[in-house]
């Protein structure tokens, strides 16, 4: 099964929106980088979210979904 993606994870949790995920993705697809950094670098979120949110996305691959 695939790896949960981070920004869905974010937006489908109320933490961003729509439109700051599509400019982080836009950064990326322009510049590299994780999408993570990329919200942090951003101000969108705090480093301590995108911990919780990295650590949730492992959960969900250890669990299988």
């Amino acid at each position: 099964m695939a790896r949960p993606l981070l920004g869905e994870l974010l937006y489908e949790t109320g933490e961003i929106t729509r439109e700051q995920l599509d400019q982080a993705l836009e950064v990326q697809k322009n510049e590299g980088g994780l999408i993570g950094i990329i919200l942090v670098n951003q101000g969108v979120i705090k480093e301590q979210v995108l911990v919780k949110y990295l650590a949730m996305q492992a959960e969900k691959v250890a669990k299988g979904e």
